[in-house]
């Protein structure tokens, strides 16, 4: 694939900031949309002996145990979680290639500075090139880090609780100066409950990272609301915490009022499980052919599990509450960033987990996906399926949201007899 001209400023930042270590070095480059887990790969250079493996290795990360040295697996893991968490990463791994042979891979990523929630990264084969990424990613400052990023990024000592590295952007926003020592902690954070906040510090202590919302602190005193991503982590002997803020905008488009036909209303009235109530949903579907199966998703994130049930030809092979890890789900990213919808125009450009294990074995390319929120807490997520890419776009989901809305209707009634 050619890139196109939309391309080349963003793989042009990406080669400035690693200028000393990539030079002319040739790489895959390619772009993950962690809104909607997609992955795109920007040019055609393929790796010698690889060239099938790599782009399964990136989407499919249970992939990676068939080509990985044992040994490097933890590597591979972190650059996951760092691309999950939008970091600066710098990984080192080595992969079996198709003659047998073990072939040392250098993956570097960062934000893409011009598409919101996207990450940018190359793949390079070059065993030489392994200790100018290592050592970089020893002896860089962390000053020097945070100015790799467009949205608001701080870093925390926790020994003193003051910020200890900032970007402009955090410092444009907060309107505190890049001098020693930094902005407080406490009056950041100032703007939560302390109840809240020990919920925050929980997670950080035992699962070392949290995201959701903060309401932080200006140094004029005005609070900010934002959506933040928080990781805890150790670095010359010191206990950090990273920052990464997204401000909250009100954007999304409401959808119009459902607005469903009687007949399908009294259907779903009459339904008595909620295999009824998705087959009325399958009989109901819009008459533009795009809808060949439809699935319901319960969501039990304190248990971290989902128990789905699907109807339609692709889900034959599914049980009634089949059970899915909750990491890695469609409802793990409308809770990340508080969507009321997800969007998936082709699932074999995904890197969602879910997806290599749930619908693209079922030769599902593409799905609407609903949630429905409780007092706040996601609860349920209907899925509307096509076995053809692109079948769902915003000019012709309204429709299938008004089934997704009479659906919510009736659902009380099934699970809890309201």
């Amino acid at each position: 694939m050619v890139v196109s001209e939309t391309d080349a400023f963003p793989i042009d930042r990406l080669l400035k900031v690693f200028a000393s270590d990539v030079g002319s070095v040739p790489a895959l480059f390619w772009r993950a949309d962690l809104v909607k887990n997609e992955i795109t790969f920007l040019n055609e250079y393929g790796l010698s002996g690889l060239e099938e493996s790599i782009p399964r290795l990136l989407q499919d990360a249970a992939g990676a145990e068939n080509i990985l040295a044992v040994e490097d697996r933890a590597a591979f893991v972190r650059f996951q979680e760092r691309l999950r968490q939008r970091q600066p990463v710098s990984e080192v791994f080595r992969a079996r290639s198709a003659d047998g042979l073990m072939r040392w891979l250098y993956i570097l990523g960062t934000p893409d500075p011009e598409m919101t929630f996207c990450y940018l990264g190359l793949l390079v084969e070059c065993t030489g090139l392994a200790n100018g990424i290592l050592k970089r990613g020893s002896e860089a400052g962390l000053s020097e880090h945070v100015q790799l990023f467009d949205n608001p990024v701080f870093m925390v000592h926790v020994g003193s609780r003051r910020v200890i590295a900032s970007n402009a952007a955090a410092r444009n926003l907060f309107g505190f100066g890049d001098t020693q020592p930094g902005p407080a902690l406490a009056d950041l954070m100032g703007g939560n409950t302390e109840t809240y906040l020990r919920d925050v510090y929980e997670r950080l202590l035992f699962s070392r990272s949290w995201n959701g919302v903060l309401t932080l602190k200006a140094m004029d005193g005005h609070p900010i609301e934002c959506m933040t991503r928080v990781r805890a982590y150790d670095r010359d002997g010191r206990a950090l915490l990273w920052f990464s803020l997204s401000l909250r905008h009100d954007e999304k488009v409401p959808l119009p009022p459902a607005a469903c036909d009687p007949e399908i209303l009294h259907d779903l009235a009459q339904a008595s499980d909620i295999r009824g109530l998705l087959q009325v949903l399958l009989d109901a579907r819009p008459q533009d052919g795009h809808m060949e199966a439809v699935m319901l998703s319960q969501i039990f994130i304190s248990e971290g599990r989902v128990a789905v049930t699907g109807l339609g030809k692709p889900f034959e092979s599914l049980g009634d509450n089949d059970i899915f890890p909750y990491q890695g789900s469609i409802a793990e990213n409308l809770v990340l960033f508080s969507l009321d919808h997800i969007i998936v125009e082709d699932t074999t450009k995904s890197i969602k987990p879910i997806d290599w294990a749930l619908f693209i074995p079922g030769g599902i390319r593409s799905y609407y996906a609903v949630p429905l929120f409780i007092e706040g807490v996601l609860r349920e997520v209907l899925i509307f399926c096509s076995t053809r890419p692109a079948a769902f776009r915003q000019d012709n989901i309204p429709p299938y949201a008004a089934l997704a809305q009479a659906f919510w209707a009736e659902l009380p009634r099934i699970l809890w007899g309201e």
